[in-house]
This record gives structure tokens, C-alpha cells and sequence, in this order.
């Protein structure tokens, strides 16, 4: 197989893993303790993807420091178990597997703490496909999507950005790689969706894993 990037970034929750019910189901415990009135289940979805802190200002009108002690509520949960609630998206382990059988370097860039990003690639036994992890820190700083995908390629010590793609559900995603500079390809089966990826100008949507092939290989 031959590759169409040599550099492949990928976005976490949403694109590599469904982690949906556990980000959500957390967000709503850390709310209910901090006496903040529940969300329904369309605004939670909005906390899968971005910074938590940011989330938690944007979609509850926390002022920041509320909003650090609701990422604090909530990592208390997420840590301890509510990560469990993911699980890999089906035909991930074997798109990673074929892309480094091919010769790509291959690196996350999440806003997700870095930790974690780890602990769920072991527990999915699919972290040895991977060349650098790029998160947030793990207490929730450099969370940026921009600053995460600029520490990525310098992981990969890839200058060559037309050789490079990111791979990401929601606008974040988009908008991130636009301001990098990077080529993009949307995933349509995450939290993001198929509209809000068209909107913030994403061209190339992928509808499932085995449909990112297509964006991925030549004659594939």
C-alpha cells in the first residue's frame, strides 16, 4: 500500500476512540456537584473534543475559576473509572496497523491530558502503532488544538506540511489544522458531525474507519 501522507496526526475522542458516554456521564456527576442545573444530552455532547475548561465556560457560563473546579469534579470521576465507558472506534486497530506497515509516522494530537491519552492506548492495545503522543498537560494546560498539533510535528520532526494530514470530528479539529497549515480530513462518526465539519470548511469527510482508507492510501 502505498501512502498518500508520510505524517498521519489523529485526534482522539471522536476519531480514535468512542468516549463519548464516559465524558458526558462525568461532566453531568461534576455539574450535579457543583449545584449547576443538568444539561441535556445534545449540549453534553459539545464536552467531547475541546479543552474541559473552555467547555465548561462556553456551554455553562462558568467564569474561569468555576470552570477549574469543574474540571476538577469531573477528572475525579473520569480518572477513576469513566474512562472505562470508551471504546476504540471498529476498524481503527487495523487502519493504525496498515499505516505503519507502510512506513507512516503516526502521533496523536489531543486536547485530552496526556495521561490519558496514554492509559486508554494501552487498555485498547493500540499504543505501539503510535510515534508521539501530543495532549494537553495533565493538568488541563496547553490544551489548545493549535498548540497541541504544533508539538505533534515537532514529535515527528516533520517540516514538510503538505506531507502531512490531521484527522479530526468537530471544527476545533478543522480550524486547528487550517491555522497550522495543514491538509485535513474529516470523520463524520464522531461528536463533531458531518454539518458542523462542513461548516467550519472541511472538504474531505470520511463517514467511518475503513472509509478514511480512501484519503489515506493510493488505489485503495
Amino acid at each position: 500500500m502505498q501512502l498518500c501522507y508520510q505524517t498521519v496526526l489523529f485526534d482522539f475522542d471522536g476519531t480514535l476512540c468512542a468516549s463519548g458516554e464516559g465524558i458526558m456521564s462525568c461532566v453531568a456527576l461534576a455539574l450535579q456537584e457543583m449545584h449547576y442545573p443538568a444539561l441535556p444530552p445534545e449540549t453534553l455532547r459539545r464536552f467531547v473534543g475541546p479543552p474541559a475548561e473552555q467547555a465548561y465556560q462556553l456551554y455553562c457560563g462558568m467564569t474561569k475559576e468555576e470552570a477549574e473546579e469543574a474540571v476538577r469534579h469531573f477528572r475525579t470521576h473520569y480518572n477513576t473509572g469513566g474512562w472505562r465507558k470508551s471504546k476504540v472506534y471498529s476498524g481503527i486497530p487495523e487502519l493504525l496497523r496498515d499505516l505503519k506497515r507502510a512506513g507512516a509516522i503516526v502521533c496523536t494530537a489531543s486536547s485530552k491530558p496526556r495521561i490519558m491519552v496514554e492509559t486508554m492506548l494501552k487498555y485498547f492495545q493500540i499504543l505501539q502503532y503510535f510515534d508521539g503522543l501530543s495532549a494537553a498537560d495533565d493538568d488541563d494546560g496547553n490544551a489548545d488544538k493549535v498548540t497541541v498539533i504544533r508539538h505533534a510535528l515537532k514529535l515527528c520532526s516533520t517540516e514538510n506540511l503538505t506531507d502531512t494530514v490531521m484527522i479530526g470530528d468537530t471544527h476545533f479539529d478543522v480550524e486547528g489544522a487550517r491555522e497550522v497549515g495543514l491538509p485535513f480530513i474529516g470523520v463524520s462518526y464522531g461528536y463533531g458531525g458531518e454539518k458542523d465539519l462542513k461548516s467550519s470548511g472541511a472538504v474531505r469527510i470520511a463517514s467511518s474507519p475503513n472509509d478514511l482508507r480512501k484519503y489515506l492510501f493510493h488505489n485503495t
